[in-house]
């Protein structure tokens, strides 16, 4: 599979990775090699060291700017956080020991996600609506809280396989009340008019949904196939590296992602810039093909 050449969900404090991560990642291997915890805490260091990343443990509570998402679909939830340094997006924010961040409730600590450590994740099964995201700096407790969307329920999909020709397509989603969702494009595998294959998963891009009706339970909305195929074309020529290149798509595999995000509320004692958002979404795989 082609690596996305998209932003994921991970929000872009979390997606930049340095030069110097990639070096100090061999380093990080090299020393670990030699075995030892205390290899492996020296690897760490000069792996934040080159990589303008700084501990948790030499930086205040009002310079940790917290950033992420926690979001749910089909009853999990998934926490993807991390921290950057005042507002400096480049440089990261390593939690180190005895420095923890904890998805409550149930306790669970969330886990890094990469040698060095600057993203953390969990993952639980749960109905649970309100959540609270705990750090523990410096012997300090600072709570920020997200209230999750309402689970979204795609109520009456689209047809499995569409045509250009069709014009548009429509669906109806139980979710909350008052919020416009996005679509998104989020994963695809698509042939090119030129005969190419290009894949890609993760992209946050596609048309605008347009509402055409709600009651009590749920809403209807309407994409145009244009639209759809203008945001495939765009997609597809990232996915193939030339993301200023004009391509065409004649036929796809969608997987379509329908979010609702809402702002969570951070602790007061963190960075001014800090952002968490809550999001619940829903997910259906569909086929297109660009036959007029």
């Amino acid at each position: 599979m082609l690596p996305s050449a998209f932003p994921s969900n991970t929000p872009l404090r979390l997606a930049l990775r340095p030069l110097g991560a990639t070096l100090a990642s061999m380093l990080l291997i090299g020393l670990s090699a030699c075995g030892g915890s205390e290899f492996e805490d020296i690897g760490k260091g000069v792996q934040c060291g080159l990589s303008n990343c700084k501990s948790s443990t030499e930086a205040a509570a009002q310079d940790l700017r917290l950033g992420g998402s926690l979001r749910r679909e089909d009853g999990r939830v998934s926490a993807d956080l991390g921290f950057s340094y005042r507002a400096n997006l480049l440089t990261v924010v390593r939690l180190d020991a005895p420095d923890a961040l904890w998805l409550m409730p149930g306790n669970v600590r969330l886990s890094p996600t990469t040698e060095l450590g600057d993203t953390l994740a969990a993952q639980v099964l749960s109905s649970q609506d309100a959540w609270t995201i705990r750090l523990q700096h410096k012997g300090q407790t600072h709570d920020s809280t997200v209230a999750l969307p309402s689970a979204v329920q795609i109520r009456a999909a689209a047809p499995g396989s569409l045509q250009r020709s069709q014009g548009q397509f429509s669906a109806s989603l139980s979710g909350p009340a008052g919020l416009q969702p996005q679509l998104s494009l989020a994963d695809g595998e698509c042939q090119l008019a030129d005969g190419r294959t290009v894949r890609w998963t993760g992209y946050r891009g596609g048309p605008q949904a347009r509402l055409q009706g709600s009651n009590a339970d749920q809403a209807q909305y309407s994409v145009g196939l244009e639209d759809l195929q203008a945001s495939l074309d765009q997609a597809a020529a990232g996915a193939s590296g030339g993301a200023n290149t004009a391509v065409t798509v004649k036929q796809c595999r969608l997987g379509l992602v329908w979010e609702y995000s809402v702002k969570g509320v951070v602790a007061s004692g963190l960075s001014t810039y800090s952002l968490v958002t809550g999001i619940s979404q829903a997910r259906q795989v569909l086929s297109y093909s660009n036959d007029r």
